[in-house]
């Protein structure tokens, strides 16, 4: 049979999905500060169950102090129009009625327009207190004896939780450096992001910078740190974006993405903490970033933008192990080993798929699936249709009968073993720089340049300005 469930059981699952942990409810508290323009936010934590958090924001007026409380209200948006363009971080109108669910919940405000202040006091969920007081400008609230009528969520709270509400306070402040945080006794005074980044970090590890259409990226390849990602400065989690910047090798990294409201839905879980792109240009914006900062400039019609910028890569040399190259804005440090093996392998494969690879009989024949003909036919393999599949008598001798058994699941991973093989080995000193270059050379004209057939990455490359900036330079 089914039934309504009453409004107390709805009330309280849907507030435990906001009010899910202390530091959950901080985060609410402190984005409705935001919200309300504050200059200063204060947070003092007595035990994770006991903390305030104070503003001087605009505040909420006397009378509307009630409907603050209650289950979607909210001063952000109006329309189904706005919900489509939010640019505030609050926008559900259920965190302080979900906190009131939970806990004593003590308000005192006084708005802008207003001489005197007010103060509301709810415990689960019932007004106990709504009275006027003299107040300055602004909003404290103050949560009391969180969970204390849901003892198995206060039971699984975790020790660290005090330091989840540091680390998530930290986190709105990096996002907004404009505005001056207190955690405590720790005070993070106004400033500019990037000193606002040194303050939260404590200058480690050593971000480098970088910006572009909408992105800004401190980043750090050499040394592992923190992991943070914002997106219209909101504190949020986006896996694509996250892997993007473990292929190009990011250790650490704190990353703003700037994009337009109604290209970005936050309205995805109760916390707000994913999101969903609903156009490919933040991805693709910060693709384009990555791959001029950290990927050769492409040859070809689009390389010759990239040389009005950063000029030609010239050769400097080698000591054997360490290829060296610059351009007008970038010193690459090459893996001598790999860029040999690279240039093997493409010429291999372009060998192998023209037909130029000598061939060998296969003794005794492999019997394939018919699934792998196109496979066969591209490596120009002898081959003939039986009952049992295709029966291979002839392949190219840079392949072994093993893998020709494994063509349906599997790369040519011998054509790679074999273009390692035949690369020149760390400490190997060409005679004359032409036969260097003309490597180097090959090596550029290769369709991959980035990875060797194995996958590790074939070269490094720094700013110079970097190098100057180590030795007191200026920049050249």
């Amino acid at each position: 049979m089914i039934k309504r469930l009453p409004r107390e059981v709805v009330a309280r699952i849907a507030s435990g999905q906001i009010a899910s942990s202390p530091a959950a409810v901080l985060k609410e508290l402190i984005e409705n500060a935001l919200d309300a323009k504050a200059s200063e936010v204060k947070v003092q934590v007595v035990t994770p169950f006991n903390f305030r958090v104070s503003d001087n924001g605009i505040g909420i007026p006397y009378r509307e102090l009630p409907l603050a409380v209650e289950r979607f209200t909210t001063s952000k948006i109006f329309s189904v129009e706005e919900l489509e363009r939010v640019t505030s971080y609050g926008f559900r109108g259920e965190a302080l009625f979900a906190i009131s669910q939970f806990s004593t919940l003590e308000i005192k405000s006084r708005h802008e327009a207003e001489e005197v202040g007010g103060k509301l006091v709810v415990t689960a969920g019932e007004v106990k207190e709504h009275s006027p007081i003299p107040f300055r400008r602004g909003t404290t609230v103050t949560v009391s004896n969180l969970f204390f009528n849901v003892p198995v969520r206060r039971k699984a709270t975790s020790q660290k939780e005090r330091s989840l509400m540091e680390r998530l306070t930290l986190r709105y402040a990096l996002a907004n450096p404009h505005v001056t945080f207190k955690f405590g006794e720790l005070t993070l005074p106004a400033t500019s992001l990037k000193e606002r980044l040194i303050q939260v970090t404590r200058g480690k590890p050593k971000f480098q910078l970088i910006e572009g259409d909408g992105v800004t990226l401190f980043f750090s390849r050499e040394e592992r740190g923190p992991r943070e990602l914002f997106v219209n400065r909101r504190p949020v989690s986006v896996p694509e974006v996250e892997r993007l910047l473990e292929e190009f090798g990011v250790k650490a990294f704190v990353l703003f993405m700037e994009l337009p409201p109604e290209e970005v839905d936050f309205n995805v879980s109760p916390l707000k903490e994913k999101v969903l792109f609903k156009s490919e240009r933040g991805v693709k914006a910060l693709r384009e970033l990555l791959e001029g900062e950290f990927n050769l400039p492409k040859p070809s019609v689009q390389r010759a933008k990239a040389e009005e910028d950063t000029g030609p890569i010239e050769l400097i040399g080698s000591d054997g192990t360490v290829l060296i190259a610059h351009d007008r804005k970038f010193y690459y440090f090459f893996d001598q080993h790999l860029i040999h093996e690279r240039v093997n392998y493409e010429e291999l494969l372009k060998a192998l798929f023209a037909g130029k690879v000598k061939k060998v009989k296969l003794v005794p024949p492999v019997t394939v699936p018919v699934t792998v003909k196109e496979k066969l036919d591209a490596i120009h393999a002898v081959y003939a249709e039986s009952e049992k599949g295709l029966t291979v008598y002839e392949a190219p001798e840079l392949i072994t009968p093993e893998e020709i058994k494994k063509l349906e699941s599997q790369p040519l991973e011998t054509v790679a073993s074999v273009a390692c093989r035949r690369a020149v080995k760390a400490g190997y000193v060409f005679k004359e720089f032409k036969e260097l270059e003309s490597l180097f050379n090959r090596y550029l004209r290769c369709a991959e340049r980035e990875r060797c057939p194995h996958g590790r990455p074939i070269y490094y490359k720094v700013r110079k300005q970097v190098i100057y900036s180590h030795l007191g330079r200026k920049r050249i």
